[in-house]
């Protein structure tokens, strides 16, 4: 009977845990999400003539985004998926500009990812003061990149 209850707590536990990893990975993808949406909202700001808004869509993005990822040990492979969540949300918002269909619930979720970014800022505060230092090139070299390629083409 002891080795039956051992097996169910140990279980049990497991079953907790991989319940946490997944919460935590859900929480990380949604973040990827909304910086994607807010990142390419800053890409129609830029393509409209307005880069400095551009810059400052993409530093909150990048900042809530990285204390995420700096606050949490997420797997390589959930990073990777993350980075793909974001570069879709960004290509999806520059195309509902494009072809004309950024309509009023397209609106509504870039203010929603607004949001969701400036809470994250707010919870992740102490992990942006303690690493800025340590992502701040990471960051730059990724708002250099984004807008040589928006410059592009």
């Amino acid at each position: 009977m002891r080795k039956i209850n051992a097996v169910f707590t140990t279980f049990l536990v497991l079953l907790f845990l991989n319940s946490f990893a997944i919460a935590q990975t859900e929480k990380l993808d949604n973040l990827a999400a909304c910086a994607g949406v807010v990142l390419g909202n800053g890409a129609v700001d830029f393509y409209l003539g307005d880069e400095q808004s551009f810059d400052v869509a993409a530093n909150i993005a990048y900042s809530a985004y990285l204390a995420e990822v700096f606050s949490s040990g997420y797997q390589q492979n959930d990073l990777q998926v993350a980075d793909q969540i974001l570069g879709a949300n960004v290509d999806k918002i520059i195309n509902a500009h494009n072809s004309e269909n950024f309509t009023a619930d397209v609106y509504e979720e870039v203010v929603g990812c607004y949001r969701a970014l400036a809470k994250q800022l707010i919870e992740g505060a102490e992990t942006i003061i303690n690493n800025q230092s340590k992502w701040n090139e990471l960051k730059n070299t990724s708002i250099e990149t984004i807008k040589r390629m928006l410059r592009a083409g």
